[in-house]
């Protein structure tokens, strides 16, 4: 990695995306320009001249017919796509003066992208538990034979599922919380 070149590591839950989206303008008027997002937080930037660029986030499932057509869309509406993490897109565009670019311009739109990640969360709030449940039998199959690194392993995974579904549970509560605020506003 050159001097040009900045990783940073940095924790936003589904919900703060505004937060996210600050963040990384604020990076690019300090001269850091995202070029790439990875699992586990891992950001890349490139150094340039500062600018002020606008980011914005994008939660869509789109399947290749689909995906080139919403590329587009927001390619013509003057959007860069600087970088995609699983279904997230990461938009930008040089702001103007007094400009504030939105992909979203009404509350219904960005509700309707909260209950996008909401179903996707909800879907695998209800399939880890039968993941769980799986293990467990697993694991006293495992357990029966002794002690063994198949036995160690998944109670190692029973663990990580005591951990990963009340995270599940707070990411959904905290959707739903954002998604009954915005319907405030709509209605």
């Amino acid at each position: 990695m050159n001097a040009t070149t900045l990783k940073k590591a940095r924790w936003f839950w589904p919900w703060q995306n505004e937060r996210e989206e600050a963040w990384l303008g604020e990076m690019s008027r300090e001269g850091w320009h995202l070029t790439s997002v990875r699992p586990l937080c891992s950001y890349t930037f490139h150094q340039g001249e500062p600018c002020d660029y606008t980011y914005r986030l994008d939660f869509m499932l789109t399947d290749k017919r689909t995906a080139a057509d919403y590329r587009q869309i927001f390619e013509d509406a003057g959007w860069e796509c600087v970088g995609e993490l699983s279904n997230w897109r990461y938009w930008r565009k040089l702001v103007g003066d007094g400009e504030t670019p939105e992909i979203f311009t009404d509350s219904e739109s960005r509700l309707n992208k909260l209950q996008r990640i909401l179903a996707v969360m909800a879907f695998f709030l209800v399939f880890l538990p039968f993941m769980g449940m799986n293990m467990i039998r697993s694991w006293t199959w495992a357990w029966e034979d002794g002690l063994t690194v198949i036995s160690v392993i998944y109670l190692v995974g029973l663990l990580l599922y005591a951990v990963i579904i009340p995270i599940y549970i707070v990411v959904v509560v905290q959707l739903l919380r954002r998604i009954r605020q915005l319907k405030k506003k709509v209605l």
